[in-house]
């Protein structure tokens, strides 16, 4: 039989740590309320351990996904900083070429695939489809005519 409780029920105060838990603070006040006023009270697979069990597992989760927010974000800057490494050497590259291809005049099949390589590639510029209803072609028309009316009514 349920009693109810002979002190006054309290939530549980946000703390320095609530910040960062990643436990919503009136889902600890439902566990604080399992774990003090209702603790000698059992429903079908929730009791005050039980609701303390899934909060650490949500707690031990959220320290997996922070561990991998870090894990991918240090893969970012990983390759971020070999995609500058990879950009930096093709345009050495490309200077190189250049001046062989310079030197040597018999070669221009080599100054003629730089110059289609320093232009951009179709492949690389998107164009964004324009959404929605063309525009209204206009003649030139005003929308109102500054002229005043003569007409009466």
């Amino acid at each position: 039989m349920f009693m109810p409780p002979t002190t006054p029920l309290t939530l549980v105060a946000p703390s320095s740590s609530s910040e960062t838990d990643p436990v919503p603070v009136d889902v600890r006040a439902v566990i604080d309320l399992f774990t003090t006023h209702l603790a000698k009270v059992t429903f079908p697979d929730v009791d005050a351990a039980s609701l303390r069990k899934l909060a650490e597992d949500l707690r031990a989760e959220a320290k997996s996904v922070a561990r991998a927010r870090e894990a991918l974000a240090a893969a970012i800057v990983a390759s971020d900083a070999r995609l500058a490494t990879l950009t930096d050497a093709t345009s050495r590259a490309i200077a190189y070429a250049r001046i062989y291809g310079e030197a040597q005049p018999e070669r221009q099949a080599i100054l003629d695939a730089l110059v289609t390589l320093e232009r951009p590639s179709t492949s690389t510029i998107t164009v964004k489809k324009r959404r929605g209803r063309p525009p209204r072609v206009r003649d030139n028309a005003e929308l109102f005519d500054s002229t005043p009316s003569t007409e009466t009514h």
